[in-house]
């Protein structure tokens, strides 16, 4: 009998857990789904491709960039987006070409679309942001015009060596790089570059893992805010 009685307070326990964890799940995606109702999607049409992207706020742009696994969604579900724009900001997160809702292109890299991105966009200067290929991406096109970027966040960016003999082009301008703690795709000696040429940059770890906006999406969206304001 006592056997039983253990056993039945399990099975309870047990239910009493999915029902939370499926309540919590539901909570979460009601609360996505709010956050989309009120990002409209926006198209443009740059060098013929139709390039998807949302947006928020009011202000200086700030630019964000996806990684290879991602898209402009992303930058929304994490709440970085929200985050940015109630900073005074305009965010605008994008999809690359071939990427979520954003058509293929016939663009020389994804560098030359931030380019040709902006320019469609009537956008002389801004703030970006790229995580992963993202920010190999934000990187390239940073280092070739350095006159566009108010400022950069790097989130564990790829392929920082190739730009090596041009970082000194970001010197003096506001850098902030993220990266996980274990990160495993893009290891720490990529950030120790920048920070090598760059003497403005400054280097924070957030979570664990490669995309570590998704470990601790409030205290990444706090240093963003952070950086934004100077601090």
């Amino acid at each position: 009998m006592i056997l039983f009685l253990i056993e039945l307070r399990k099975k309870r326990s047990i239910k009493l857990s999915c029902t939370k964890y499926i309540f919590k799940q539901i909570t979460n995606f009601l609360v996505l789904k709010l956050n989309f109702r009120d990002m409209k999607d926006s198209f443009v049409e740059v060098k013929g491709s139709k390039i998807h992207y949302v947006e928020e706020g009011n202000g200086t742009p700030f630019l964000l960039f996806h990684g290879a696994r991602f898209n402009a969604y992303t930058w929304v579900e994490t709440k970085t987006v929200e985050a940015i724009a109630s900073a005074g900001f305009r965010a605008i997160s994008v999809d690359f070409p071939g990427f979520g809702k954003s058509q293929n292109g016939d663009f020389d890299s994804l560098s030359s679309f931030i380019k040709d991105f902006m320019s469609t966009m009537n956008i002389q200067k801004a703030y970006l942001l790229g995580a992963s290929m993202g920010g190999e991406a934000v990187l390239g096109f940073a280092v070739e015009n350095p006159n566009m970027v108010e400022g950069l966040v790097l989130v564990g960016a790829v392929g920082v060596s190739s730009y090596e003999s041009k970082l000194k082009n970001l010197d003096g301008k506001p850098v902030l790089l993220i990266w996980g703690e274990k990160d495993s795709v893009s290891p720490r000696r990529n950030a120790e570059l920048i920070l090598s040429h760059v003497k403005s940059a400054k280097f924070i770890t957030v979570g664990k893992q490669h995309a570590c906006y998704l470990d601790d999406p409030n205290t990444f969206n706090q240093q963003i805010v952070k950086f934004l304001k100077g601090e």
